[in-house]
C-alpha cells in the first residue's frame, strides 16, 4: 500500500473526524518519546463555540487548562419535592469547545508529525489487510495504517435522545450565585419527554441556562429562546437579559457500538470506532467528557506497549451499560416518574459516591447505593425484562 502513496502521504494513525474524541487521543499519541504519523480530517476550518462540556474533575487531563469555571455546589430540583442540594468533593468543571479545540491546537499545531486537513471530510474509506486508503471530499487521497472513525453516525440506533438549546445570557442588573450549578430543574415528564433546564452561573451577571429534553428518537421538542428567556426572568433574575451566546446539541442515549459498517468488525480490523459511535456517550446521562479521557488514556498505553492500538480499549464496563440500560427502560415505562428517579440519586446517594458512579468509575459500594436509592418495583421488572 505505501509504494502506490508518496511518503508524505502515509500515516501511522489517521483521524476521520477531529473532535473531542480525535484531539483528545491525538493529542497524547502525539506527545509520546516515539510518536506515530498523525492525520486529522475535519470538514471545520476554525471550530466555532457550539457547545460546553462539563464533567466532574476526577483525574488530572492534557486539557485542564481548558477549563474556563469550577463549582462545588449544584442541586437538582423536582417538580413536586424540596430541591436536593449538595457540596461535592470534586469540582463540576466546565470547558468551552473553542477553548479545548484552542489548546489541542497549540499542543499540535507546530509537530512535524501531526497533520491537520480541515476544510475537508472523508468521502469514503477502502480497507486492506495492513491499511486503509482515505479519500477526501476535497479530492485528495491519504493512506494510513490505522484509522479512529468519531464521525456521526447516518443511522443511529439510539433508543432516546437528549436534545437542547443554550443560551448565554448576561444582565448587569442581575446578582447570581455564582457558586452553585443547577443540574436539573424538571419541569414536565411524560410521554411527550422529560424536559428540564440546566443553570450554569459564570458570574454575577452572566449565566449558561439550557433548555433540555430526554425523548424517544423520533421525537422533536419544541425549543425557542423566549422559553429560555422566561425562565431567566422567572427563575433567576427579572431583568432584561441579552443573549450572548448560542449554543444546541442533539445526542444519541443508550446506543449500540456503532453499525456504519455492516460486515463483522474483525473484518475492518483497520477502522476502529471511536468517540460516540463506540459508545461513548454515557447512556444514562449524555456524560462523555471523562469517558473519552479514560479510552484516550488506555488506547495510548496500548500503542506504546504494542506498537498498535488495541479496539477493547473503547469499551467501559459491562455491568454499568446494564445498569444504563435497565434505568433508561425504567424510564420508558414511567415516563411521568423519570424526575423522581433522578431526584432519588442526587439526594439519597452520597455526593462522592454518585459522582464516581457518573463519571463511570464506581465502587462496589457506590453500586449498592445507587440501586438502594431507587424504586424497586420499576427498576426490578425493567432488569427481568
Amino acid at each position: 500500500m505505501r509504494g502506490a502513496f508518496r511518503r508524505g502521504d502515509h500515516y501511522d494513525v489517521a483521524f476521520a473526524g477531529a473532535g473531542l474524541a480525535g484531539l483528545s487521543l491525538a493529542v497524547r499519541l502525539a506527545a509520546l518519546p516515539d510518536p506515530p504519523r498523525i492525520a486529522l480530517i475535519d470538514p471545520r476550518s476554525n471550530p466555532p463555540r457550539d457547545r460546553t462540556w462539563c464533567h466532574w474533575q476526577l483525574h488530572e487531563h492534557p486539557f485542564t487548562a481548558a477549563v474556563t469555571h469550577r463549582w462545588y455546589h449544584w442541586e437538582v430540583c423536582g417538580m413536586n419535592r424540596p430541591a436536593a442540594a449538595r457540596r461535592s468533593p470534586h469540582p463540576y468543571t466546565r470547558i468551552p469547545s473553542d477553548r479545548f479545540f484552542e489548546v489541542a491546537a497549540g499542543k499540535l499545531s507546530d509537530l512535524s508529525h501531526v497533520q491537520f486537513y480541515n476544510g475537508c471530510s472523508v468521502a469514503h474509506m477502502d480497507e486492506s489487510p495492513d491499511g486503509a486508503i482515505l479519500h477526501l471530499t476535497d479530492g485528495r487521497t491519504i493512506c494510513s495504517d490505522w484509522v479512529f472513525d468519531s464521525r456521526p453516525e447516518l443511522n443511529c440506533n439510539a433508543p432516546w435522545r437528549q436534545i437542547f438549546r443554550g443560551l448565554e445570557l448576561h444582565s448587569n442588573a442581575a446578582n447570581l450565585n455564582k457558586e452553585k450549578v443547577t443540574l436539573m430543574d424538571f419541569v414536565s415528564a411524560g410521554g411527550e419527554g422529560i424536559r428540564f433546564f440546566y443553570v450554569l452561573p459564570l458570574d454575577a451577571h452572566t449565566v449558561l441556562v439550557e433548555d433540555t429534553w430526554l425523548v424517544h428518537g423520533g421525537q422533536t421538542p419544541p425549543l425557542n429562546n423566549e422559553s429560555i428567556l422566561n425562565y431567566a426572568r422567572e427563575k433567576l433574575a427579572p431583568v432584561d437579559w441579552t443573549i450572548r451566546h448560542q449554543e444546541e446539541g442533539n445526542l444519541p442515549m443508550g446506543q449500540t457500538l456503532s453499525n456504519r459498517y455492516p460486515l463483522p468488525r474483525n473484518h475492518r480490523p483497520r477502522i476502529i470506532p471511536w468517540g460516540t459511535p463506540a459508545g461513548a456517550l454515557r447512556a444514562s446521562s449524555g456524560y462523555a467528557f471523562s469517558r473519552i479521557q479514560r479510552a484516550s488514556d488506555r488506547m495510548t498505553e496500548a500503542w506504546q506497549k504494542n506498537g498498535r492500538p488495541d479496539p477493547a480499549c473503547v469499551r467501559e464496563s459491562p455491568l454499568l451499560d446494564r445498569m444504563d440500560r435497565v434505568f433508561l427502560r425504567a424510564m420508558a415505562r414511567h415516563p411521568e416518574q423519570a424526575p423522581d428517579f433522578f431526584c432519588r440519586l442526587f439526594d439519597r446517594v452520597p455526593p462522592g459516591a454518585l459522582i464516581r458512579f457518573l463519571e463511570s468509575e464506581p465502587l462496589a459500594a457506590d453500586l449498592w447505593h445507587v440501586m438502594r436509592a431507587l424504586p424497586a418495583a420499576p427498576f426490578l421488572a425493567a432488569a427481568i425484562r
